[in-house]
């Protein structure tokens, strides 16, 4: 008969399978969505933000930026 599993030792077979595995995964997923793909010649070179996450990004601080300056939160 098979042992009975508890969420604890299913959450650490889940997470050695995950380590395990580096391709997998949260963090690389979003890292895909905001920087230009991987080189597969070369797996040393850095990768890109794409343009619209600059964008974004420059936005924001624009955007925060004016909201301290004319709210005097300095």
């Amino acid at each position: 008969m098979a042992e009975q599993m508890t969420s604890k030792s299913a959450y650490g077979i889940l997470r050695q399978y995950l380590r395990a595995r580096p391709e997998l995964g949260f963090g690389k997923s979003l890292l895909d969505v905001l920087l230009h793909p991987a080189n597969p010649f070369d797996a040393r070179a850095r990768r890109k933000p794409r343009g619209w996450f600059v964008l974004l990004v420059l936005t924001g601080c624009a955007l925060l930026s004016c909201v301290v300056y004319f709210n005097n939160l300095i």
